[in-house]
């Protein structure tokens, strides 16, 4: 079998982990020998067999002498599993032809060297297709930060909610499933306060075949007007519930939200609100790795004057709710010229049932993840 057809089929296994297996990187492997498939496995979730592993004890007996196919560098480290490049050399395999090397500071070609100097055979594509998989992973890794993928469903005229400040239901019940998706993918989701105030909204990942992680959930509250009756702080133990407040504002008020199981971070405050630079970095610091952010125009402009956001999907519902609705994106993004005006280019699009879904990244970006961007 040609070498680029096993490498897509192990980054078709990768794709089985794409709602669960977050904060972790989507990795397949495929195990052949003498032609023939005998061997496969993706990582599903923290914790749990990673793909290489998985795809020795699929073949139930002796894989010595084949060859990995592995989208992602073997671990050579203690985690919550032991190191794949044990399970790779007790199992007697041969060959190994890696999509990509891992990011991770503890990898980066180290598990080549340490599986070369065994007597293996180590083939290293570096494809971007593979970064491209795993393109939060691999910002995370560079960064220290969350990918950011600001979400947004908006009509045709780009408003998020009529006039009255109803949003039930802008966009249909395939997008809205879609977002749950996404939101399972990313691992973690923000919002401000005012979504929080207008909606209730419980910010989990629901109606998906296989339970994801618990989802983070981030409010961005500068006056800590959060109230313990909202279905985030009833939920907190179930869920980690994480709110930035303004410094000024923990003035006792946090301690009820504490109590009830809620996380209380003060941030430092810009002429526009929140420092979100500040918001990034410590959600980075907590391991979080990818970020849905869902608030309304205004959290969405914040993030795009920036410059903080890594992807967009915007939902477009065929319907039009005239100037006087609530625009998706809010006054804190004002340019003076069309030439000052921040660009992206479109990725993606794609029809969601009567609506239209457009993926698109920021324009100049050097991640080398975006292919025609």
């Amino acid at each position: 079998m040609a070498r680029e057809r096993l490498m897509d089929r192990a980054r078709e296994l990768a794709e089985r982990g794409r709602y669960t297996a977050a904060p972790n990187p989507l990795v397949g492997s495929v195990v052949v020998r003498d032609g023939n498939v005998i061997g496969e496995g993706w990582h599903a979730r923290a914790g749990g067999d990673h793909a290489e592993v998985a795809a020795l004890k699929s073949n139930g007996s002796s894989v010595s002498g084949s060859t990995m196919y592995v989208t992602l560098e073997p671990c050579n480290h203690h985690g919550r599993t032991p190191p794949c490049t044990d399970a790779i050399l007790d199992a007697g395999i041969e060959r190994l032809v890696i999509g990509h090397l891992d990011p991770d500071p503890r990898m980066r070609g180290k598990s080549v060297e340490i599986l070369r100097r065994a007597g293996l055979e180590v083939e290293v594509l570096d494809d971007g297709l593979f970064e491209r998989q795993n393109e939060q992973f691999f910002h995370y890794m560079r960064t220290a930060r969350p990918f950011v993928h600001l979400k947004l469903a908006a009509s045709l005229d780009g408003r998020i909610a009529a006039r009255t400040g109803d949003s039930r239901w802008v966009t249909g019940e395939e997008a809205r499933e879609r977002a749950h998706l996404l939101r399972a993918e990313a691992g973690a989701v923000l919002v401000g306060v005012g979504t929080v105030r207008a909606d209730d909204p419980l910010l989990s990942a629901r109606g998906l075949t296989d339970m994801p992680p618990a989802i983070t959930r981030v409010v961005l509250d500068p006056r800590l007007t959060t109230v313990a009756e909202s279905q985030l702080v009833r939920t907190a133990h179930d869920s980690p519930v994480l709110i930035f407040a303004g410094d000024m504002s923990l003035d006792g008020r946090d301690r009820g939200l504490i109590e009830r199981g809620v996380e209380v971070v003060a941030a430092p405050s810009t002429t526009d609100g929140l420092d979100l630079s500040f918001v990034l970095d410590e959600l980075g610091c907590r391991g979080i790795r990818g970020l849905l952010v869902e608030g309304g125009g205004e959290t969405a402009a914040g993030f795009v004057a920036a410059g903080l956001v890594d992807k967009m999907t915007i939902f477009y519902a065929p319907r039009l709710l005239g100037p006087e609705g609530v625009p998706m994106i809010g006054g804190l993004l004002s340019p003076g010229l069309v030439a000052d005006a921040p660009r992206f280019c479109v990725s993606e699009v794609e029809r969601v049932g009567d609506d239209i879904a457009v993926t698109l990244y920021p324009e100049g970006r050097e991640d080398h993840v975006h292919g025609a961007c």
